[in-house]
């Protein structure tokens, strides 16, 4: 969230505060404290007043500590609570008009002043219903008001779940009673009607944003903050059902707004704000996850919907509130990663800003009201919640501003470019076209250069026939090496490369990597050195000779050796990296792949400071025997079904037409390929190897 915007939206509740507590001096009253008068009897809600009165010694002092939970005083659903207040009238307050200052007194009460019946707040069983948050006082006439003995208030209490009475309780005069109320009521109803009404609105603001902005972005954002506002209202009801009793079902009672409102309100709530949050951040639930928090969602509300008794809601209380709680397992994670990613760092810090005034009156409501430090308080929590509502509303719509702003820019740039399309397409189609001609002169001299250094494709040698086919991607410029060595007509060795990449770059680093294989080759033949280290030696000259170019080789490397008097050859080869070569085996009529131990055999070519290893594997060749070496461009083009082509066809086609010639057999294979990839684009270089044992003394020396 901008620092802008916050700072906007903290001057203003500042100054809103301000103007709620910077009242101009008013006159002082005297105030009698009466909380330390106060005594207790539990009775049967059908035992009438004249019997309760005459229990005189049945009645207990109320404790500081016990006015908090009147509930636990009860034993019985039939239960009412009686309170009794005795006291004399002050000098300062007397033949003057009093009344009663009571913060609060849930859920239901009536109030007898010397035998007098005077006010009731809520309903009683069985039509029992709270008198909610509102704050209770009771006016007393002078002509049953005791100006000299003592004065008796009786007050009959139904405590309901939640049944609580300030420890702020006086005796005053009655504009001082009637203003005391006054401002109790705006602060614990009043200003929550004026909040809901804001979210109402709010609500439909944002689930119309919801609708109009689903097919962009983050649309689900606008979703959650819409139904976090309709269900936060929801929770709130309870706070301010005194002011619209109007609004209220008489088929609604007491137990059944506690369960659908309170309790189902506030955890609906929850899951939505842990549903903002994850999407605020950029994150979605998985499906997994997403029945998880339902069901940790569902769990808790069916539990409470279940409850037959309104006196055992508060042993539940501390499952309902960990059930419910526990939705943040799954957004806490998420706002911990998006605090390490550096994209979504902003955003989580904006993010926690906006939750600190809920934070901070939770953290103070559990000071004050736990602790008791002042638990006359309204809870601070319902404001900063409203505070973190419109923090949020704020953020919002100055993103909301933020894009409008922005496409309207865009709009006007494309409008722009628009008037002068034609220039911009005419100097574009210019630059390109001169790209073009130079990048197409690039792609010729390597082309041409390539063509050159690379050996020709199809030859025979004493006891081999050698059929190569060799494709590139970009115009004749390939990253794909092949190369052949021999001696007076007998084959000494083949090797097929790969390098990383496409075009020009690549196409260049074959040239370095060819000379560089070659001249290891022939050392290590001069040298007997084993076919391993030749690997290992032309890893080591690559990573010298191409610097700080960022590319790396895969490749197979054979040496033949000269044939023995059965006309059987060995031959040797090593593995880098590469695509494992495919062995016809004539004797047993049976294609088998070429691989060596994977856990001796690892490493490619060209990759500083990696730990290679390239052991050799040799194998015996006879007549008629093939080796089929390829590049992966060959196995892994898809055609238009998705499918690639595969080693498993390149098997199949060699135990269909092995008896044919080598380069017979790789038109075989090159032709299945063009039917199986039809008119899709190849999508890297292809190269194919087929090497056939034929008779050596059938072999004419080429001319």
């Amino acid at each position: 969230m901008k620092r802008r915007s916050f700072l906007v939206y903290i001057i203003f509740i500042f100054f809103l505060t301000l103007s709620f507590t910077s009242c101009s001096k008013k006159q002082k009253y005297f105030r009698y404290d009466v909380s330390n008068f106060i005594y207790y009897i539990e009775a049967d809600i059908k035992e009438p007043y004249g019997r309760v009165i005459t229990r005189i010694g049945d009645f207990k002092f109320l404790e500081h500590k016990q006015m908090n939970k009147l509930t636990s005083l009860v034993t019985d659903e039939n239960s009412v609570l009686w309170l009794k207040i005795n006291f004399i009238i002050p000098e300062e307050l007397r033949d003057k008009d009093i009344g009663l200052y009571i913060g609060h007194l849930r859920s239901a009460d009536l109030l007898f002043f010397n035998n007098s019946g005077i006010r009731k707040y809520g309903e009683f069983p069985p039509q029992e219903n709270t008198a909610g948050y509102d704050t209770q006082y009771f006016m007393f006439p002078k002509n049953i008001v005791n100006q000299t003995g003592i004065n008796t208030i009786m007050i009959q209490v139904w405590p309901g779940s939640f049944g609580s009475i300030s420890t702020k309780v006086f005796i005053g005069e009655q504009p001082d009673i009637f203003h005391a109320a006054e401002k109790g009521n705006f602060f614990n109803s009043k200003i929550i009607v004026a909040f809901a009404g804001v979210m109402i609105l709010i609500f439909f603001m944002y689930l119309f944003l919801y609708f109009v902005m689903r097919k962009f972005g983050n649309a689900n954002v606008y979703l959650f903050y819409a139904l976090l506002n309709f269900f936060t209202i929801q929770f709130l009801l309870p706070n301010f059902i005194s002011e619209i009793s109007w609004a209220k079902p008489a088929f609604l009672s007491y137990f059944a707004m506690l369960k659908f409102f309170f309790f189902s309100g506030a955890f609906t709530t929850i899951y939505f704000a842990n549903s903002f949050i994850i999407s605020y951040l950029g994150y979605k639930d998985s499906k997994r996850i997403m029945i998880i928090r339902l069901c940790l969602y569902v769990v808790p509300m069916i539990t409470t919907f279940t409850i037959s008794s309104y006196l055992v809601i508060p042993k539940f209380i501390p499952f309902l509130i960990i059930s419910s709680l526990s939705q943040f397992c799954f957004s806490i994670p998420r706002i911990i990663m998006a605090i390490r990613d550096k994209q979504r760092r902003k955003t989580v810090y904006s993010m926690l800003l906006g939750f600190t005034p809920v934070i901070v009156g939770l953290i103070l409501d559990l000071f004050f009201k736990v602790v008791g430090l002042a638990p006359n308080l309204p809870y601070l929590t319902i404001y900063g919640w409203q505070c973190t509502i419109y923090l949020f509303l704020g953020n919002l719509l100055f993103n909301f501003g933020n894009m409008y702003s922005h496409n309207t820019q865009l709009k006007n740039q494309l409008s722009d470019f628009n008037t002068h399309l034609e220039e911009v397409v005419a100097i574009r189609t210019k630059e390109l076209s001169e790209a073009n001609f130079v990048l197409s002169k690039g792609l010729e001299t390597v082309a041409h250069v390539q063509k050159n250094f690379l050996p020709i494709k199809n030859r025979s040698f004493r006891g081999w026939d050698l059929s190569i086919s060799y494709t590139a991607l970009d115009n004749n410029v390939s990253g794909d090496l092949y190369d052949y060595y021999f001696t007076d007509g007998f084959l000494d060795g083949i090797g097929i490369f790969d390098v990383s990449g496409h075009g020009i770059p690549a196409g260049l680093m074959t040239i370095l990597a060819k000379s560089i294989i070659s001249q290891h080759f022939i050392t290590g033949i001069g040298q007997n050195e084993s076919i391993s280290n030749v690997l290992k030696d032309i890893n080591q000259s690559y990573i010298k000779e191409k610097v700080n170019v960022e590319n790396y080789i895969t490749g197979l490397l054979f040496r033949f050796s000269e044939f023995n008097k059965k006309d059987i050859c060995s031959v040797e080869f090593a593995n880098a990296g590469h695509p494992y070569p495919l062995l016809y085996k004539a004797a047993e009529n049976k294609v088998i792949e070429l691989k060596q131990d994977t856990e001796k055999q690892y490493g490619i070519l060209g990759v500083e400071g990696l730990d290679v290893s390239f052991p050799p594997m040799s194998f015996r060749a006879e007549k008629d025997d093939i080796i089929v070496c390829y590049t992966d461009g060959l196995t892994d083009c898809i055609n238009s079904e998705g499918k690639d082509f595969s080693k498993e066809r390149i098997i199949r086609i060699i135990e269909e037409y092995h008896n044919e010639s080598a380069i017979m057999l790789m038109n075989r294979i090159m032709d299945k390929f063009s039917d199986f990839v039809g008119k899709e684009k190849l999508t890297d270089d292809i190269t194919l190897i087929v090497l056939k044992r034929v008779n050596p003394k059938d072999y004419i020396e080429e001319i």
